[in-house]
């Protein structure tokens, strides 16, 4: 059979591309379109020469679903010949020679492949693997040999990236830098005979430190952790099936290039990736871009600095988002229903997912006037007055790069500073001499300096309201005691302003008791009497206070889990909207409501937390298989095979992971983590377990 690629190739590294590219076949005949392609890829890789891959990866870009015409791309099967009788010509010997077994080659063959080993000549180690794959497979020896040697030649790549860098630090005269970097070197090939050199170099700079004898020091201590658990030897993988050794000309290759360095075009990619999301205004994608780089290269410090700058200026965004949206429900609380749904939009603008912005915009587009969960305000002249001050406090349009992110302290001025100023800013104008252009342009300033005075004023003696986080952490005025303001507002006969005033308190406050102790008091005034049948109600108490962004996005995402009948992620939902703050009472008793519905999977769910997954799954299938619309055993069933599938994949054992992944992507196709697993444990069926899939799995999370 002629092969239709790189002829130079190993015979054994042909029979991989044939039977790698005989299951992309079988694949793209069934209309697996992603999976074919990754296949291609993977040949392509192998052996770039192959030239039906490149047409059916061709065919399969040009056309969807599958593709039906595949005869002319499979190989044509060998004709089938008699073996050759190699010993015919020794009939004629009247005695028969006995066969020699495999074991008899066994001591040439571990002294062989411990010299070559000792050379270092790993590419004709893995060609004497697939020559004598029987004998290894029987001799544990040379299955622990083989195996380092497999380890060595994967790590071989990054060891000379290390090294390459020390050299570069040596140049430079860097002596810690150079001994970081040997460190990191030895951690992944002991024996490399570079390293040797290269510390003896750093130990003869000035300046360096003296030599210390890491022989005696713990291998745990030795001063580098390689962040990943390297798989032990004591135990043979391979049982007593014939040992076969993948040979793979360039292990480095398997991703695309090189061991990640500053050079990598994968990372410059993931970077340039990263700012552009930034510059867009989306800094969480901007933070996963640039965490892809980690799985390249772990210790990778400029997508660290990026990452904490995106942070920082995350979390600036949504202070300032949280501003402008208090500056909108004053305007709402001031009637001005246009302004505040301008308001709304920009703030939806902002950070599409803010769920009162949007509710309130809702009900304003509906012709409603929004509920605000607080006293009313005051006139709307005031609240413009108020949130034009609150714009000039925050401007949103001069946000700059990353590099000049500078914090800001979103403190309103004192009314007395203001006053100051405008004092001296009337004796500016004082100065000039009197003419009719002089006195309007004073008029004009002073009714402006009016107008921001008064939403100075207004902004400051409501700024628990507009500044919810930026509290002192001093103790509270005593000029602004809400006790002494809400027994001024019951003697004007408005009780029910102090009652909401004193509600405000938070349990932590140590007015608190005393607060309560006055509502009870009030609210018991404001009850009707039982002869006072024919009085009119009384009035309604106003509603529960706002709750904060966050808490009330975690509550509505409860809601619509509810709403979709999935209890369990209805619970975990309030459950962390209740370390946020305590729950209203509807809130509270859908709370309670949902975990008694989840009453008969008490059981399951305690076995599940306790990491019994196996041993609930046949419970659980024979509770679906009654009720099939039952969303929280279904996200039991999921959630239980989808751990057992990372549990395997930590293991390494890439097989059982997809046959428990693939059980639940049945259950939950739209899941797209879980079918990113899925195809990782696919792609590495056949594929060693280099250091890239040691990093991938170690930081994968258990639901």
């Amino acid at each position: 059979m002629t092969y239709a690629g790189n002829p130079s190739l190993a015979r054994d590294v042909q029979q991989r591309v044939l039977d790698t590219f005989e299951q992309t076949l079988d694949l793209a005949a069934e209309g697996s379109r992603q999976e074919a392609l990754l296949g291609c890829d993977f040949v392509l890789r192998m052996d770039p020469q192959f030239e039906p891959a490149r047409r059916l990866q061709d065919r399969l870009r040009a056309s969807a679903g599958a593709i039906v015409d595949l005869d002319d791309l499979r190989p044509p099967a060998p004709a089938a010949t008699a073996a050759p009788d190699l010993f015919a010509p020794l009939d004629e010997i009247g005695f028969d020679l006995p066969d020699l077994t495999p074991e008899s080659f066994a001591p040439d063959l571990l002294g062989e492949a411990r010299g070559l080993l000792a050379q270092r000549r790993f590419p004709e180690l893995m060609t004497l693997a697939g020559q004598h794959g029987a004998a290894i497979g029987s001799n544990p020896d040379l299955q622990r040999l083989f195996q380092e040697a497999q380890e060595l030649m994967e790590a071989e790549p990054y060891v000379q990236k290390f090294l390459g860098q020390a050299r570069t630090a040596l140049q430079a005269g860097q002596s810690a830098e150079v001994s970081r970097l040997v460190e990191k070197a030895r951690a992944l090939d002991p024996g490399h005979p570079a390293l040797a050199e290269l510390a003896a170099a750093a130990q003869s700079l000035p300046g360096a430190p003296p030599q210390v004898d890491l022989g005696a020091i713990p291998a745990e201590t030795a001063g580098f952790d390689l962040s990943f658990d390297a798989p032990t030897l004591d135990s043979s993988p391979f049982g007593g099936a014939p040992f076969e050794m993948p040979a793979l000309d360039a292990p480095a290759d398997l991703f695309g290039g090189s061991p990640a360095g500053d050079g990598d075009p994968r990372i410059q990619q993931l970077l340039d990736e990263g700012q552009r999301s930034l510059d867009q205004g989306d800094p969480q994608a901007a933070i996963d871009a640039w965490s892809r780089i980690f799985l390249i290269d772990i210790d990778h410090q400029e997508a660290s600095r990026r990452i904490d700058q995106a942070r920082k200026l995350r979390a600036e965004s949504e202070r300032q988002v949280e501003e402008i949206f208090y500056s909108g429900v004053a305007r709402v609380e001031a009637s001005d229903l246009p302004g505040a749904k301008q308001i709304f939009q920009q703030v939806l603008q902002m950070q599409p997912g803010h769920v009162q912005a949007r509710e309130y915009l809702q009900q304003i587009e509906s012709g409603r006037t929004p509920v605000v969960h607080r006293a009313s305000g005051p006139s709307a002249t005031t609240a413009d007055a108020a949130a034009s001050a609150v714009d000039t406090l925050l401007p949103m349009d001069g946000l700059g790069p990353v590099d000049d992110l500078k914090e800001e302290i979103l403190v309103p001025p004192e009314p007395s500073e203001l006053a100051a100023a405008g004092r001296k800013g009337g004796t500016r104008k004082a100065k000039p001499g009197g003419g009719k252009p002089s006195q309007k342009f004073l008029l004009v300033g002073g009714a402006v300096l009016a107008l921001v005075l008064a939403g100075a004023g207004y902004v400051f003696l409501n700024r628990d309201q507009f500044f919810p986080n930026s509290q002192s952490e001093g103790g509270a005025d005593p000029g602004a005691d809400p006790i002494a303001h809400a027994q001024a507002l019951h003697a004007q006969g408005k009780t029910a302003n102090a009652i909401s005033r004193l509600k405000r308190l938070p349990p932590s406050d140590p007015q608190y008791q005393q607060a309560q102790a006055l509502i009870a008091q009030w609210e018991a005034t404001l009850a009707p009497k039982p002869g006072d049948a024919q009085q009119a109600p009384a009035p309604l108490a106003p509603p529960e206070p706002a709750m904060p962004a966050p808490q009330a996005e975690l509550v509505a995402q409860a809601r619509a889990a509810l709403d979709a009948g999935s209890r369990l992620k209805a619970v975990a939902f309030f459950e962390k909207a209740e370390k946020l703050g305590k729950l209203p009472a509807a809130e509270t008793a859908l709370l309670e409501s949902a975990r008694t519905q989840l009453q008969p999977l008490s059981r399951q769910i305690d076995l599940f937390r306790q990491h019994e997954w196996d041993f609930i799954l046949n419970d659980l299938w024979r509770m679906h298989e009654e009720n099939p619309a039952d969303r929280d055993v279904t996200q039991l069933i999921v959630d239980s095979y989808y751990n057992l599938g990372i549990r395997d994949l930590q293991r390494s054992d890439a097989v059982k992971a997809e046959e428990k992944l693939k059980e639940a992507t049945r259950l939950a196709p739209n899941d797209e983590e879980l079918r990113r697993h899925l195809l990782f444990a696919q792609t590495y069926q056949d594929r060693p377990k280099d250091l890239l899939f040691r990093i991938y799995v170690k930081y994968l999370t258990l639901r």
